[in-house]
């Protein structure tokens, strides 16, 4: 009987099992999940095999993080190997291990490997373990791990749970197979060679490979999904720079140039400075400073350059342009502030502003058009606060009724300020709002780790879908 190389490493091992499934199968001869279903298929049509079951099970497979440290050792382990059992100072270590340092740095003191004294880290032991490298080995060999150890492997990124489909096999037949060809080149027809030659049959009914094909970002379909909202409701999208003026960014909108929000530790300064607007804004906005904060404006410190650190800083342009009514803009973009990276904080996210100028526009419609946004992204119930904000008054704080979490802070709104809206020469009533769009994000799609509305595994993102 003829058999392709591939069929034949599957019947040998099933030859020293008897029973086995598809996973062991892929395992032990290093074949792709995909090339041994087919196979299986084929020997099965060939009566040589029998599929005794097949079904989805949730499977762990290791990360790219996960193959990486598999490879190369854990950070701590890294560590370890940099410091050679001697003490170090802090910054030739950080030197050394680049990214790895801060998260080798944690794992290493948990584990009570190392401690800091000054600006040295000392070892303090002699030797070792770290479990998660063995359990990394056996999951790569198709081997089963205990349940604390999975949770350790899923809790620092190591694995992921993918669902996937297992077959049950068993060998019902033992034969001796002889090499068969798979391809019919050029140079066996021109010898005329094979005719001598037997060739592997063509199952057209087996499945093909699985191939990955590109799609686009979850998160940037949900942002997708919120423009399209918003358009749907009346309203346009504008735009501007990351880099802006403090001028727009804080001036404009009424914070005084002592704010803290102002001070380098809130916000990235970047170097050089920017050309303030021409015409009367300027002398407005100071006038307008001078009068009620009591102090002397500084157009010094309005032509500072920031990254953004909120998107208002896009609506407070438009503002500027002393736009006629009606007026309904939003912007959806990103921002940016010195933060802790972890779990719920990033130093850069994206953020929704919305303005609207209308004659008799009010609190009420105000408090309206925030019920429309967030019955139109899924949220029934909704109930308002009373809120500060240094640009708005009235203020509000806006909640969604989330399940199963609950009330949760969706959004900060008010009615635009006589002292921002006056400088930019705009008489009618104005009404502003901003809604954080990585965390609504997170509470929609049932994301746990903000970083991963930004990854780039493409395992993980097939995975993903927005409703």
């Amino acid at each position: 009987m003829m058999l392709s190389e591939n069929e034949q490493k599957i019947i040998s091992f099933l030859k020293t099992k008897g029973v086995s499934n598809s996973q062991e199968i892929s395992s032990a001869t290093g074949l792709p999940p995909s090339t041994v279903f087919s196979n299986l298929k084929l020997l099965e049509s060939k009566g040589l095999v029998k599929i005794l079951k097949e079904e989805r099970k949730k499977l762990l497979f290791l990360t790219e993080e996960g193959r990486k440290r598999l490879v190369e050792g854990l950070p701590e382990e890294k560590l370890m190997m940099v410091l050679g059992g001697q003490p170090r100072k802090i910054e030739e270590v950080k030197e050394k291990m680049k990214e790895d340092f801060e998260i080798a740095l944690g794992w290493a003191r948990k584990r009570g490997w190392i401690e800091i004294d000054g600006d040295l880290i000392k070892p303090i032991v002699k030797e070792i373990q770290a479990p998660e490298r063995d359990s990394l080995r056996a999951l790569s060999k198709g081997q089963g791990i205990d349940h604390a150890s999975v949770e350790l492997l899923l809790k620092r990124k190591l694995v992921e749970r993918r669902e996937d489909k297992i077959l049950e096999v068993e060998l019902i037949k033992d034969v001796e197979a002889k090499p068969v060809e798979i391809y019919l080149t050029h140079e066996m027809l021109v010898s005329g060679d094979w005719e001598k030659r037997e060739f592997k049959e063509y199952n057209v009914e087996a499945d093909p490979p699985f191939l990955p094909i590109g799609r686009t970002h979850y998160f940037r379909d949900f942002i997708e999904r919120v423009k399209d909202l918003m358009v749907s409701l009346g309203f346009s999208e504008v735009s501007s720079d990351y880099v802006e003026l403090e001028f727009f960014n804080f001036d404009v909108l009424f914070q005084p140039q002592d704010h803290p929000a102002r001070e380098i530790h809130d916000s990235f300064v970047v170097k050089g400075k920017g050309r303030l607007p021409p015409g009367r804004l300027v002398e407005e906005v100071k006038k307008t400073h001078e009068t009620w904060w009591k102090y002397r404006w500084s157009p010094e410190v309005a032509s500072n350059l920031v990254m953004r650190s909120q998107t208002t800083a896009t609506t407070s342009r438009v503002l500027s342009r002393s736009p006629g009514s009606p007026l309904r803009v939003f912007t959806i973009g990103k921002v940016f502030r010195p933060d802790a990276i972890d779990a719920t904080h990033l130093i850069e996210f994206h953020q929704m502003d919305g303005l609207v100028i209308e004659e008799g526009f009010n609190f009420r419609s105000l408090l309206s058009i925030l019920r429309e946004i967030f019955r139109g992204l899924g949220v029934k119930e909704v109930k308002f606060k009373p809120g500060y904000f240094p640009f708005t008054e009235p203020s509000v704080e806006v909640y969604g009724y989330v399940d199963p979490l609950g009330w949760v802070e969706m959004a900060g709104a008010g009615l635009l300020r006589r002292e921002v809206t006056s400088p930019a020469g705009v008489s009618e009533p104005a009404g502003a709002w901003g809604i954080g769009i990585d965390r609504l994000a997170m509470l929609f799609l049932g994301v746990k780790d903000i970083r991963d509305l930004y990854s780039s595994d493409i395992e993980y993102l097939r995975h993903r879908r927005v409703v």
